[in-house]
């Protein structure tokens, strides 16, 4: 006790007087670390950009542009601003996009907004962008994920969630709480669009969701948990390479005294480390400055997740 009182203080002391620039996140029992972008691991897929089931969704559904740039399913995306003048987009891309490459997308001039992954220093020739513009404009300003280097990953998790996780492994044990890891699309679209959650964009991502997974040959899956027989939450999951992403989840009211956020997240990780998955990635958290309503799903991610990223940078050129 005395040694977690010691390093919050310490924490706080360094973070206003010598380190202002880093954000650290700590919470009692357990200490969420911030990794600083360019120590992001080479193979970690940032799946909105970087993975097949995105590329397929941007060149059926939208308007855009899409080239690959780099390694992998990597592309930026690209529409029509003004006539001859294109505003692109390359997020969390850690190559330095070129005259040429434009060239080869068939785009003359335009206006590039780059987010990087890792990169630190900004190259000559472009223009930083003010932070509260980057934390607006982009998916995700702070993500979290956790590398799955252990058999035992949920002892890395905060003792809440350890003690959540006894509480679900008893009732799974008695038949009380029962995950289906067959379920389809359909089902999960089925319940999460009947069920009430408090979520302000749950239309829009029921939309996105029928049409990302219709036809795609992309790696998923989908999770229902039952409580005797009664389905009351489920999640999907995007499987890119190294790297598992959170997509969407939904969890009924009644759920609450069972932790099933726990259970589905216990089940995700133990399969995706038997698949040999090496990052489960938990996507969007809360920034500074942002809305509280993603408060209550970013201290959940917190309680699970091995580190925190910010995403700050935003450089901009125009060709």
């Amino acid at each position: 006790m005395l040694e977690i009182i010691i390093l919050w203080i310490s924490s706080f002391v360094l973070k206003k007087y010598l380190f202002s620039y880093t954000e650290w996140v700590f919470y009692f029992g357990n200490i969420l670390k911030t990794l600083l972008r360019n120590v992001i691991p080479d193979n970690f897929v940032y799946y909105r950009t970087g993975s097949r089931i995105f590329r397929e969704y941007y060149r059926k559904y939208s308007n855009s542009i899409v080239a690959n740039i780099w390694k992998g399913n990597e592309f930026f995306t690209a529409f029509h601003a003004l006539p001859g003048f294109w505003s692109i987009t390359a997020e969390k891309h850690d190559e330095e996009i070129t005259r040429d490459q434009l060239k080869n997308a068939w785009i003359s001039h335009g206006i590039v907004f780059w987010t990087p992954l890792r990169r630190i220093e900004k190259p000559k020739g472009w223009i930083r962008m003010p932070r509260w513009f980057t934390k607006w404009d982009i998916h995700s300003s702070r993500s979290a994920f956790s590398i799955l280097d252990r058999e035992d990953y949920y002892n890395k998790w905060s003792p809440s969630a350890r003690a959540h996780r006894r509480h679900v492994l008893g009732n799974m044990t008695s038949g009380h709480i029962r995950v289906d890891v067959t379920a389809t699309i359909e089902d999960f679209l089925e319940l999460y669009t009947n069920t009430k959650i408090h979520d302000p964009h749950k239309s829009f991502v029921a939309r996105m969701t029928a049409k990302l997974f219709k036809d795609t040959e992309s790696d998923y899956r989908v999770y229902i948990v039952y409580i005797d027989d009664r389905p009351l939450a489920g999640a999907i999951f995007i499987d890119e390479w190294t790297t598992s992403e959170y997509w969407a989840s939904f969890y009924h009211e009644d759920s609450r005294p069972y932790h099933l956020g726990i259970a589905i997240m216990d089940q995700w990780f133990l399969d995706s480390y038997k698949k040999w998955i090496q990052y489960c990635d938990l996507d969007h958290m809360r920034d500074r400055g942002q809305s509280l309503w993603y408060a209550w799903y970013t201290k959940f991610k917190e309680s699970i997740a091995d580190y925190d990223v910010y995403f700050h940078d935003m450089w901009v050129r125009i060709f």
